[in-house]
């Protein structure tokens, strides 16, 4: 990938957020494919992400 190209993507911003234990806030997802109470896993705009606890 040559500079121009890098110049001309969007910056996509993620976000993770967890407040206190209790609330959790994400942002650059497309889905939450799944989850309980030890593993969520989500379709997000760059990757999937599987984060087990």
């Amino acid at each position: 990938m040559n500079i121009e190209e890098k110049n001309s993507q969007k910056t996509i911003m993620q976000n993770l957020i967890l407040e206190n234990k209790e609330k959790l806030t994400i942002t650059g997802t497309r889905d939450v494919l799944s989850f309980d109470d030890k593993i969520i896993i989500l379709d997000t705009t760059l990757r999937y992400v599987n984060n087990q606890r």
